[in-house]
């Protein structure tokens, strides 16, 4: 079940990440380190593990599930303590009217993988008096195919967006022309993804940024936010969005989307930012994020961190 006092604090530390202001002249460190892996070979393993997971927890067999992570099984979940057996009881109780909507158009069939990082795209009901919420998986599998840790980011959904298009939902030219890019255009656009969020933000040259690395009719997610460039200049030179410094910590990348999680700091604190970026043609066309901000060190039930 939803922990409640984490959905406060996400809810309530989001409309001020949303509605601080700061110095928008704020520069910060260039971020050139953080893990990046490289393919997919290891994409139809680790997919074969969680939905053994999946099926052990659905059938009630604990000696199945348990037979998939590895030992020790790192958590970073708000929500929960380390190890996989956690996991376990948080699905066997389960309340009634709980639904888990995967978002398929993620990667291949609902699952992007890079090296040994599988993520997920949900929308989820905890049936729990909460409103639904987005999610962000990501998943770690060890070199024997273990899984071996997970993060998720969660933010509540809003009832409409500002561009008028789904916060989970993909449509239009780019969706409908689907391109097939080589491993090789997979790292470059990482390199896109990362070169735009130092220039934007850690350099505090958002403008810039945008000029040289945007779509100009850049697609929106963002429920605050419309399509296209000039909104975007236009909510962060007014200040409901702060100044931001990005920490990036993982970038993983299939086709033509790169998913970024970040250690994201603001005079509104820190939060846990998943920025989700299409890029085609050596710019940014699509976005969706994920914002959560992290509780304090004594709130949360592991030593993990979020990150």
């Amino acid at each position: 079940m939803l922990n409640t006092k984490r959905y406060i604090v996400c809810l309530v530390g989001s409309m001020v990440l949303m509605l601080s202001s700061c110095n928008s002249n704020k520069v910060c460190d260039k971020d050139v380190d953080y893990v990046s892996e490289k393919g997919h070979t290891h994409r139809d393993r680790s997919i074969s593990v969680l939905k053994a997971g999946f099926k052990a927890g659905a059938t009630k067999d604990f000696e199945k599930f348990m037979a998939i992570a590895a030992d020790p099984y790192i958590q970073h979940s708000p929500d929960l303590p380390d190890g996989w057996k956690p996991v376990w009881d948080l699905l066997v109780n389960r309340p009634p009217g709980f639904s888990s909507k995967q978002i398929t158009w993620l990667g291949t069939n609902g699952f992007l993988d890079n090296g040994n990082f599988l993520v997920m795209f949900r929308e989820v009901d905890r049936a729990d008096g909460t409103p639904p919420s987005k999610i962000i998986d990501i998943m770690r599998f060890d070199d024997k195919g273990k899984y071996a840790e997970h993060w998720d980011i969660r933010q509540p959904l809003s009832e409409k967006t500002a561009s008028g298009h789904s916060e989970t939902g993909t449509s239009g030219q780019f969706a409908e022309n689907p391109v097939n890019y080589t491993a090789e255009q997979e790292e470059k656009n990482k390199k896109i993804a990362v070169k735009f969020l130092n220039i934007a933000f850690n350099k505090g040259k958002l403008d810039k940024a945008l000029d040289k690395l945007v779509y100009e009719d850049y697609v929106q997610h963002n429920p605050l936010i419309a399509d296209g460039i000039a909104p975007v200049k236009e909510i962060f030179a007014s200040g409901k969005i702060p100044a931001l410094c990005y920490d990036i910590k993982y970038v993983v990348a299939q086709n033509d989307i790169v998913l970024v999680y970040s250690k994201v700091t603001s005079t509104a604190g820190i939060s846990a930012v998943v920025d989700i970026l299409r890029i085609r043609d050596g710019k940014l066309v699509e976005h969706w994020d994920i914002v959560e901000p992290v509780p304090a060190d004594a709130a949360m039930p592991h030593k993990n961190g979020m990150f």
